[in-house]
């Protein structure tokens, strides 16, 4: 059995061997960490483990002078919540491990349950989501009459099990030194960023959540008071997408990085076996044996259909053409690294896209060369196909979904670039986005009009031959975005 104390703890990073046990002060019981959940290298660990007979969810502190702080505000977080009368996992022990300087924080492992976000996006019928929003809203609510404000608010800091809902995060708990609720201003701005995080097909919950809010707080549900609420949430959304672009290109728990002279490497970590690495080492040679699937040859772009580890992939591998292409091409961020960026992004605000899974960039030092983006693939006809064959009426429903991706570009204020049909995937009847390199987010918004009007100029010339399509969508679409 392996065996850490704070030194190795640090030093190992990422890379803690499990299973391992660690003696605790004032217990018998020794406590067996068995799975890992989360970890801040250098600082802090979650696992999972037992505790003599009991599950439990263990919160390791190891960073030499910010324990006994650490400690110190979990506890006063989770108690704060337990005096307001919001569900959160019993705090089971605190402490230290023996003979080491080890914070230990053991909590009540909630199972089976998933959290919110999880269920959330498993949820298709919009009053089930509702439903399912409000309740958190009425917990935050609850928190802010208490005095109480989350300062690390996203959905997976939920967790729910059965009908309950379980605030997780003690440590990002602040309470209000007077003891009074909190004031309009700042409910607004916490409530924004809880809101921020729904996707913006989800939007059009925001003023019946508001209005449940409002009565849960006994305020006068007043205009004025939502018009400042959508400017925050506008404002935390950017600010959110900001932070997440940000990590996208590190190290984080969501993704492994690797980096030197020679390459550049981002890959989701629950993708990255030693399958994947050994594909990652030398993509051509599979790619280029996989003539039977190959999608698509080109100069510039050949696209290729793999499978590791039981997953379905599309590999994109952006060629160099020339000497001079190559030239120009190597001071400038990669086509794969604006799909990984533009993928990511399309999938926060809600608007479907193939999940992205890895990206590579040969290098020399800071030169790019080739470059490769590896997403799921996802079967189907694209939208030319689809529409041209069978009952246009059956189709109404998908077409309207299309007309939504524009309506939801327009309020990201986003362009596509290429908005052919061809680049539409209909998958199990919903519309899909692919070949997303040349998105782009405008901060004008007189050059985002622009764009977007070619991109709805672009859409409707696949039509020109299709007159009876092209007509159901302009009537579908005048409905929806600006007048065509």
């Amino acid at each position: 059995m392996n065996s850490y104390n704070e030194k190795r703890l640090r030093k190992a990073g990422r890379s803690i061997e499990l299973p391992f046990c660690l003696s605790l002060e004032d217990s018998n019981d020794v406590l067996h960490c068995e799975r890992l959940l989360r970890i801040i290298p250098g600082r802090r660990t979650v696992l999972l483990g037992k505790w003599g007979k009991k599950q439990v969810v263990a919160k390791l502190f190891y960073r030499p002078l910010q324990i006994h702080r650490h400690l110190r505000r979990e506890v006063e977080g989770t108690r704060a919540l337990l005096g307001a009368g919001i569900m959160t996992p019993d705090l089971l022990y605190i402490g230290n491990a023996k003979n080491t300087a080890i914070g230990v924080l053991l909590f009540e492992y909630i199972h089976p349950a998933g959290t919110f976000e999880q269920v959330w996006n498993a949820l298709r019928s919009q009053d089930k989501k509702r439903d399912l929003f409000c309740r958190i809203v009425l917990i935050l609510a609850k928190m802010h009459q208490a005095g109480l404000k989350q300062q690390d608010l996203h959905l997976n800091n939920f967790l729910i099990k059965s009908h309950t809902i379980y605030s997780m995060d003690g440590a990002s708990i602040k309470q209000n030194k007077t003891g009074h609720p909190l004031k309009v201003p700042e409910s607004l701005k916490n409530l924004a960023i809880l809101f921020a995080q729904l996707t913006l097909q989800d939007c059009s919950l925001l003023q019946d959540l508001y209005k449940d809010y409002t009565e849960s707080r006994g305020w006068e549900n007043r205009n004025d008071y939502f018009r400042k609420l959508q400017s925050k949430i506008e404002r935390s959304r950017r600010q959110r997408i900001r932070r997440y672009m940000k990590k996208l290109f590190r190290e984080s728990t969501e993704i492994v990085s690797r980096k030197s002279f020679t390459r550049f490497m981002l890959c989701k970590r629950a993708h990255y076996t030693h399958t994947m690495e050994a594909f990652l080492e030398s993509p051509d040679r599979l790619l280029d044996k996989q003539n039977k699937l190959l999608l698509k040859r080109g100069n510039t772009c050949t696209v290729g259909r793999i499978k590791l580890d039981g997953h379905d992939l599309v590999v994109k591998r952006y060629n160099i053409k020339s000497f001079g292409h190559g030239l120009r091409r190597s001071f400038m961020a990669t086509r794969a690294a604006h799909s990984w960026r533009n993928a990511h992004l399309l999938l926060l605000l809600g608007i479907a896209t193939p999940r992205p899974v890895a990206m590579l960039e040969k290098r020399c030092g800071p030169f790019r060369r080739k470059a490769y983006f590896i997403s799921e693939y996802l079967d189907g006809p694209h939208a030319l196909n689809f529409f041209d064959e069978g009952d246009l009426h059956e189709k109404s429903a998908v077409a309207h979904r299309i007309a939504d991706i524009f309506k939801n570009l327009e309020s990201a204020r986003i362009s596509h670039g290429d908005m052919k049909a061809t680049n539409i995937l209909i998958h199990k009847q919903e519309p899909v986005l692919i070949d997303v390199e040349g998105i782009c987010a405008h901060h004008s918004r007189r050059r985002f009009l622009s764009a977007h009007r070619k991109d709805i100029k672009r859409f409707f010339q696949n039509w020109k031959d299709l007159p009876k399509i092209g007509r159901m969508f302009k009537e579908i679409m005048n409905q929806t975005t600006f007048s065509l």
